[in-house]
């Protein structure tokens, strides 16, 4: 006996042709489901956006499950897995075919703007303490990229020199030697390492320190953390979005990604939306301000073939595991490697030095990459 008019209460769900009313009545942008006892809805909310309106009258309750998997799809009498498009057109700058289930979804780039960009390089700063997930962030970064040739990566490793195990399993990369040749990226030119005992490690400022001592000229730097998942075309889109800045050389994107959890990667259904760093609180024991990423409006266009019009977003925050910036900031304002021990400071301090030093930063409109939050269970408890 549930009325659709005096209890509310019903599921809208906006429809993206604007053509479609439901049996309770509704306008043309949107139809609303009545929760009656013992209806059954099942739709793609991760495409379709929805809302459950107020109930008005009486309480009402409903249960939701969320089911995630691989689409499937029906082809020469027997079901596959649906993966997406390959990209193989090495003439065209894509050069590695991928066939990944658990590839995110491209981001929105002109091929007009790839062109553009074939020659400008960029140098990717990863500071690694004992990370087995380091060679699988590389992989990701060289096989989303447009032009992996142009990638060169810097990266710190520390772990225990006194185990030839360890070293092996943190800093060979001989697993992933293949894949690189694949994607025709020379690791013994493109990849610049440091390697320091873990022991001898003293938070990340030093760490992000020595990474930045790796560049040798390239013309833009990404600085990221050793533990993340790439869209594709993230080099292309980086390059193009920070060009929209009022200044692009003294601007700095940068945010805190959505999450990914290993040891495939974020999936082809994955947030897309970009995020903006926000205040959250000042701790209680050491009096530092605590960020947090936050979900912008979605106004990113759908389809990867046109050019993103959308701006970047001004922010006050830092995010010390995903900034891009011109390569001339490193000499304007270099990681201090004498801030031992700092670890939740780290990225207020950065922050302010950019700012004092006139520097604007800026948050991109769509997730470029994604962040395994989880914390490393080898890592040591940071001081402040």
């Amino acid at each position: 006996d549930w009325d659709a008019q005096l209890d509310g209460g019903a599921l809208r769900m906006f429809s993206p042709q604007q053509n479609n009313a439901s049996e309770e009545g509704s306008n043309d942008s949107y139809f609303d489901v009545t929760p009656h006892s013992g209806r059954f809805v099942v739709f793609r909310s991760d495409v379709m956006e929805h809302e459950v309106m107020p109930s008005k009258r009486r309480e009402r309750i409903a249960i939701t499950v969320w089911m995630y998997g691989r689409r499937v799809v029906k082809g020469n009498g027997k079901l596959v897995e649906s993966i997406g498009k390959e990209r193989a057109k090495s003439n065209s700058g894509d050069a590695i075919s991928i066939s990944n289930t658990f590839l995110p979804p491209p981001l929105p780039i002109a091929e007009s703007v790839t062109q553009q960009q074939r020659e400008a390089t960029i140098f990717i700063a990863i500071p690694s303490y004992r990370d087995s997930e380091t060679f699988p962030t590389i992989k990701s970064l060289i096989e989303t990229s447009k032009n992996p040739q142009r990638i060169y990566i810097g990266v710190v490793f520390q772990v225990d020199t006194s185990s030839d195990e360890e070293i092996e399993q943190f800093t060979s990369g001989n697993d992933y030697a293949s894949c690189f040749k694949k994607g025709q990226w020379n690791q013994q030119t493109n990849l610049r390492t440091i390697t320091i005992d873990y022991r001898h490690a003293t938070g990340p400022c030093y760490a992000r320190h020595l990474a930045q001592s790796l560049h040798r000229g390239e013309q833009y730097v990404l600085q990221i953390d050793s533990h993340m998942r790439f869209r594709p075309g993230w080099d292309v889109y980086l390059i193009h979005q920070l060009n929209q800045c009022r200044d692009p050389s003294m601007s700095v994107l940068t945010t805190y990604p959505p999450n990914y959890d290993p040891p495939h990667g974020p999936g082809p259904h994955a947030e897309t939306r970009g995020t903006i760093l926000v205040p959250w609180k000042f701790d209680d024991r050491d009096g530092m301000l605590r960020q947090k990423g936050r979900l912008l409006v979605n106004r990113q266009s759908t389809n990867s073939n046109e050019e993103n019009s959308n701006s970047n977003t001004p922010c006050l925050l830092l995010a010390a595991g995903f900034n891009f910036f011109q390569s001339s900031l490193l000499e304007l304002c270099p990681y201090d490697g004498k801030l031992h021990g700092l670890f939740f400071g780290e990225e207020i301090s950065m922050a302010v030095r950019l700012f004092t030093n006139g520097v604007d930063l800026y948050t991109p409109p769509g997730t470029v990459c994604y962040h395994m939050w989880k914390r490393n269970p080898l890592r040591k408890e940071q001081v402040v």
